[in-house]
């Protein structure tokens, strides 16, 4: 039992060390023209999928001053950012400029300081306006709706950091919406995923809570004693510690299918422990003795609950054939 106990607080210590997968799942097989091609474009072009989008639809942006000027700081507030690489909105847009003397082409920023006046503004409006490229991509002059893109550095895209700076851009944003009574909104890959990181670890503890929950009910329903519905809970839930334990120690991560295991690990355990128990009292309420019980209880239910397990392994081992990294 000390044993098992020491064990079970080492496990414990490497369970809390689990970490979120922050990259997206590889849904297809290495070999698979469709991921090679992947791959050749992300050498060539870069990786995808760094791009957080945030907008709204604020008619007044080039009438307003006070408000163009703000978002024009909160253009490059957000642009000094920790891990953040570039940002593109109405107030950083870019233009090409023809250098005669030179003989080439210069590429160069609307605007190198905030306006003073609304007739500049104005030129702004007009120029970028009179720009196709930029229309229904960073603005829409018809429903007044405007963009920023915000480029994350590429070293910071798949790693906890995501999440910290996800969190200050739409606070900076949600600050501004506030100000002007503005409805912010968000998109893009950092986004989405930093949402469905966080979504995993709450799922995960929400429906780790309830197994228990569940399977406390059903364990007080059926022996009405408090007992044996601590001490089976208390094995699974070392189980589930080392489940845990092992996803971290063999350089796993928490992703949509892993944070499942250990709330199966519960439901899985805690039928076991009911056939056990039932066995255990049903042979004791015969002869009374308890040795015998465990031995009649072991030998009779405890190979039928371990060729059912073995089974259900197997069930789970059949995903390893799928040449699917996600199930695999």
């Amino acid at each position: 039992m000390c044993l098992i106990a020491g064990i079970t607080v080492f496990m414990g210590y490497q369970a809390r060390q689990d970490k979120i997968a922050y990259s997206y799942a590889q849904l297809l097989p290495e070999n698979d023209t469709a991921w090679i091609d992947y791959q050749k474009f992300q050498q060539k072009f870069g990786p995808d999928g760094t791009v957080m989008i945030a907008g709204m639809q604020a008619d007044s942006l080039f009438s307003n001053l006070q408000m163009f000027n703000d978002w024009y700081t909160l253009d490059r507030s957000i642009k000094h950012t920790a891990g953040i690489k570039e940002v593109m909105s109405v107030a950083s847009l870019y233009k090409v400029v023809k250098n005669d003397s030179l003989s080439e082409f210069i590429v160069d920023t609307f605007l190198h300081r905030k306006p003073t006046t609304l007739k500049e503004i104005d030129s702004v409006k007009k120029a970028a306006y009179s720009l196709p490229f930029f229309e229904n991509f960073i603005f829409n002059k018809h429903t007044g709706s405007t963009l920023m893109l915000i480029t994350f550095k590429e070293n910071e895209i798949n790693t906890v950091r995501r999440i910290a700076i996800v969190d200050s851009v739409k606070a900076q944003m949600e600050a501004f919406g506030a100000k002007y009574h503005v409805a912010m909104h968000y998109s893009g890959m950092p986004y989405i995923r930093t949402i469905i990181s966080r979504k995993i670890m709450n799922e995960m503890t929400m429906f780790l809570i309830l197994a228990i929950i569940v399977m406390s009910l059903i364990l007080l329903f059926i022996f009405r004693s408090f007992y044996l519905v601590v001490f089976p809970l208390l094995v699974v839930i070392v189980g589930v510690t080392w489940a845990a334990a092992l996803i971290n120690l063999f350089g796993y991560q928490i992703t949509v299918l892993t944070g499942l295991i250990p709330p199966l690990i519960m439901v899985i355990g805690v039928p076991n422990c009911i056939l056990l128990l039932n066995k255990y009292h049903t042979e004791y309420r015969i002869h009374g003795n308890k040795i015998e019980a465990l031995h009649t209880m072991v030998s009779k239910i405890g190979i039928s609950l371990f060729l059912a397990n073995v089974t259900t392994a197997i069930g789970f081992a059949v995903f390893c054939s799928t040449h699917s990294a996600v199930l695999a």
